[in-house]
């Protein structure tokens, strides 16, 4: 007989159980309900990771079994995105060594350390389900017995219960009487940490860093800096496989961050340790943003083609096609990049610095006192430009005008973990201010591009036609923004005397 099929059950808690445990029977639980156990099932594991659990401690999980395989588990993002966002990878290839694209994605994680045969594993499970005389499931109970090998000897054995139930109340019953009979709550740690009969799992390469009232300058570029390197592992998967091209956004945006992040806290900085780091993410930042370019034009471009007439779409989407060609050149040179010697270092450098940042004096004073200071002067310079910027002015003038919007609203958005929601609200209203201004950028670049494209041998008239409604497309909007930029500016200038009460 074989457990119902339904709605997954929602709430869940891991208990640790001796080997020897007697959970009581589910079914004194409820005279009416039923109970239903599978066959016993019993699975062989390798579990691969570098000698210090790097690929644990970051919340990844590279193993073997004779089914499903070779297995990859990533940690997700944070975002939402699509996969591989936290997702489970599937790969083909012998036992006895990870396949290559397997370790190609975990790379970033591993760098120069060797992944090897870290834990051999079989694990014993028995799922009973409880169902009511409807046959609902009401609970559901995984149990798990796992031997730890070394060659033919068992090291050590544990065994860890699942209690998964819609049902709140019911769990908390049952975990309260089988922690009466002796089970305990799961620690938090990786399956392969216990296994090595680690207390948890490793602390990660890079620790969160929480911002209390007292917290100095320092502690707020030590949380910046590591958010934003963080950012930049979790999506390196991602920019390999080229799912989602958010990937590649999000990765550029760690590298703008920490290089607007590097121009704001310059004071509190060691500054030949911060230029060393400059130069490094001015390089990746040119290789992710060659490829996040040519995305954005391609894919306005499309999605603007998609507007027009039945008869012109087709004639619109040949002429941007070339951009998916670029599209592909660029990414093939980005993975090239991470392919090098030279993208490995960086990330060990960008590690390093997030851990231990090397910081002045001025670092160790309070963050409210020096933070509000600290964004005094991007702030200025969006000021000055935004003022000069009245009026008719060349779209280039424009384009700086959102690059220092940019960097104002990452030096405001730093100094809001620690000053407080209105720094926070202003950051948003400079975000807006950028969001206009990036709108009329693109705009602008989607018709230079379509001009140049126009000017082509051999582009038959019905696409030059095409081409011209897209170019309008792009006027029009281009023109919203120039029109619209103002009024979000009158905001973000009012909300400056508010961001630091």
């Amino acid at each position: 007989m074989t457990a119902p099929e339904g709605a997954e059950l929602g709430r869940g808690l891991r208990l640790e159980v001796p080997t020897t445990f007697s959970p009581e029977p589910l079914e004194d639980l409820d005279a009416a309900a039923a109970v239903i156990t599978e066959p016993a099932r019993r699975l062989r594991t390798t579990h691969w990771d570098t000698a210090d659990l790097r690929l644990a401690r970051w919340g990844v999980a590279l193993e073997y079994s004779t089914d499903p395989g070779w297995v990859l588990r990533l940690p997700a993002t944070g975002e939402g995105m699509a996969a591989p966002d936290g997702a489970e990878l599937h790969f083909d290839g012998a036992p006895e060594r990870p396949p290559e694209q397997a370790m190609h994605l975990v790379r970033v994680y591993s760098r120069h350390a060797a992944i090897e045969l870290v834990a051999r594993l079989v694990t014993q499970t028995v799922e009973t389900v409880l169902i009511d005389d409807q046959g609902t499931a009401l609970v559901r109970l995984i149990d798990d017995t796992v031997s730890v090998y070394s060659g033919p000897r068992i090291t050590q054995r544990f065994r860890e219960i699942d209690l998964i139930s819609e049902n709140g109340q019911l769990l908390d019953l049952i975990a309260t009487r089988y922690q009466a009979a002796g089970a305990q709550p799961a620690r938090q740690r990786a399956l392969v940490a216990r296994a090595l009969g680690l207390v948890g799992t490793p602390p990660p390469e890079i620790g969160s860093v929480t911002l209390g009232g007292a917290a100095t300058a320092g502690d707020v570029v030590r949380r910046s800096l590591s958010m934003s390197v963080i950012r930049l592992l979790r999506h390196d998967p991602g920019v390999r496989l080229g799912i989602d091209a958010e990937d590649v956004h999000q990765a550029r945006v760690a590298t703008r961050r920490l290089r607007s992040d590097l121009r704001t806290f310059r004071p509190l900085l060691d500054e030949a340790w911060a230029e060393a780091l400059r130069d490094d993410l001015r390089w990746l930042g040119g290789e992710l943003g060659r490829v996040r370019d040519a995305e954005v034009l391609r894919d306005r471009l499309r999605s603007a083609a998609g507007t027009l007439p039945p008869d012109d779409r087709r004639p619109a989407l040949a002429v941007v096609a070339p951009l998916g060609a670029q599209v592909g050149a660029a990414r093939r040179h980005l993975l090239s990049a991470m392919d090098t010697d030279q993208y490995i270092e960086t990330i060990d450098h960008l590690v390093t610095a997030a851990r231990a940042p090397v910081l002045t004096e001025m670092a160790a004073s309070p963050a409210r006192e020096v933070l509000p200071g600290l964004v005094r002067k991007p702030w200025r310079s969006l000021r000055s430009g935004a003022l000069g910027a009245r009026g008719v002015v060349p779209d280039e003038q424009l384009h700086d005008l959102r690059i220092r919007a940019k960097r104002c609203r990452y030096a405001a958005e730093a100094a809001a973990a620690a000053t407080g929601k209105n720094a926070a609200k202003f950051a948003r209203e400079v975000a807006a201010l950028q969001e206009v201004l990036g709108e009329l950028h693109d705009a602008v670049v989607a018709e230079a591009w379509l001009r140049d494209r126009s000017s082509a041998p051999r582009v038959h008239e019905t696409a030059l036609f095409a081409a011209g409604e897209l170019v309008a497309q792009q006027r029009d909007a281009a023109a919203r923004a120039r029109a619209g930029w103002p009024a979000v500016w009158k905001r973000v200038d009012e909300g400056w005397s508010r961001a630091w009460r």
